[in-house]
C-alpha cells in the first residue's frame, strides 16, 4: 500500500497548485472591487481566500497521510519523502492539524456574517476594523488548543508505538525510523490483560470533536436561519429580485455541501470508527485527499455563483464589457459568498 503515500502526495501538489491559482484569480477579483460593493465583507472574503493558498501550502509541504487501526488512528509523514527529522515530523503534522481547525473557524466566520448581513444588518458592527485584533485573538487561542491536543497529548508513546509498528510494517513496509505520527489510542490492555480507555486520548479527540460538533452546527444554524429569514421576507421566488436571491440561494448551499463532504465527514469518520473498533478500507487514503482538495472548490462556487465576478471574467476572456443589467445593494451581495 506504499502506492496511496505517493496517490495522496501528487493530490496535494495539484491541490496546492490548483488552490494557489484559483485563490489568486479570486483575491483579484476582490481587490478590484470598491468597498462600496461588498462593505467589510471585502476583508472577509480576501483573508478566507488567502489563508486558502496558506494552508494548501502546509499541506503540500507536511504531505500528511492516515493511518487507521481498529482502536486508534495516526496522522503521519514519511520522513524520506518529506525530508524531516523525526522531531520536526510531529510538530509539522501539529502544525497542518492547526491549520485545519483555522480554516474550519473562518468557514463558520463566513457563515456569521452572511447570517448577520441578512437577519441584523446593524450587527455587522462586530465585523468593523476595530474588531479584527479580537476575532485574530479567537482564531489564535482555538487553533492553538488544537495544535496542543494534537502535539502534547496525542503525541507519539511508547504504547502507542507498539500498536502502529506492525500496522505501517504491515500496510507501507515502513520501519519506525522512517515516520513519525501524531494521533489518539482510544484503548489498550494492561498488564493484566484487560482492554481500558485511554483517558488523554479520549479527552483530546473530545475536545477536538466538540469544536468541529460546534462549527457545523453554527453553519447549518446560520445557513437554515439566514435562508428561512429570506424566505419569510417573501423575496425567495419573488420576480423583482428572485434572480438575484436564487443566486444567493444556490451559493448557500453549495457552501454547506462542500466542506461538509470535503471536511467534516471524512475527518468526522477517522476520528468515530476506532472508537467503536471499526476499519473501513479506503478511509485512510480518503482523508487526506479530500482535505487537500477542498480549497480548490470555494473559489470556483464564488466565482460561478456571483455575477459580478462571473461577468468580470467574462470580460477579461472576452475583452468585452458586460452591460450591468441591475444594481446590487450592498447588503444582498454580502451574503453571496
Amino acid at each position: 500500500m506504499k502506492w496511496t503515500i505517493q496517490l495522496a502526495y501528487y493530490i496535494e501538489t495539484i491541490g496546492f497548485v490548483t488552490s494557489t491559482f484559483l485563490n489568486s484569480i479570486l483575491l483579484f477579483l476582490i481587490s478590484k472591487m470598491s468597498k462600496q460593493t461588498f462593505g467589510n465583507y471585502n476583508y472577509l472574503m480576501f483573508s478566507f481566500s488567502s489563508f486558502s493558498i496558506v494552508y494548501s501550502f502546509v499541506n503540500f509541504w507536511s504531505k500528511p497521510n492516515v493511518l487507521i487501526t481498529d482502536k486508534s488512528f495516526a496522522i503521519f509523514v514519511d520522513l524520506k519523502e518529506t525530508g524531516f527529522t523525526k522531531q520536526f515530523g510531529a510538530i509539522a503534522i501539529g502544525l497542518y492539524c492547526s491549520c485545519y481547525n483555522i480554516m474550519l473557524q473562518l468557514i463558520t466566520i463566513h457563515f456569521y456574517y452572511r447570517y448577520l448581513s441578512v437577519t441584523s444588518p446593524t450587527d455587522l458592527s462586530r465585523f468593523s476594523v476595530k474588531s479584527t485584533p479580537i476575532w485574530i485573538l479567537f482564531i489564535i487561542s482555538i487553533s492553538f488548543l488544537w495544535f496542543s491536543m494534537c502535539y502534547f497529548v496525542n503525541g507519539p508513546s511508547p504504547m502507542k508505538d507498539e500498536n502502529f509498528l506492525p500496522e505501517f510494517q504491515k500496510n507501507y513496509c515502513m520501519e519506525p525510523e522512517e515516520y513519525n505520527y501524531l494521533g489518539p489510542q482510544y484503548y489498550y490492555q494492561d498488564v493484566t490483560g484487560q482492554t481500558r480507555f485511554h483517558i488523554p486520548s479520549l479527552l483530546a479527540s473530545g475536545t477536538m470533536g466538540a469544536l468541529m460538533c460546534c462549527s457545523i452546527s453554527a453553519i447549518t444554524y446560520f445557513g437554515f436561519h439566514t435562508y428561512k429569514h429570506l424566505a419569510n421576507l417573501g423575496t425567495i421566488g419573488s420576480s423583482e429580485t428572485g434572480d438575484l436571491q436564487k443566486q444567493l440561494f444556490r451559493t448557500l448551499v453549495i457552501q454547506t455541501l462542500i466542506p461538509s463532504v470535503f471536511m467534516y465527514i471524512p475527518v468526522s469518520c477517522m476520528f468515530l470508527f476506532p472508537l467503536f473498533g471499526l476499519k473501513a478500507e479506503g478511509i485512510d487514503t480518503l482523508v487526506p485527499i479530500s482535505v487537500a482538495i477542498y480549497p480548490c472548490f470555494e473559489p470556483l462556487v464564488a466565482m460561478y455563483c456571483i455575477r459580478i465576478f462571473r461577468n468580470r471574467i467574462f470580460e477579461v476572456l472576452s475583452c468585452k464589457k458586460v452591460k450591468k443589467l441591475m444594481k446590487i445593494s450592498v447588503v444582498p451581495i454580502s451574503n453571496q459568498n
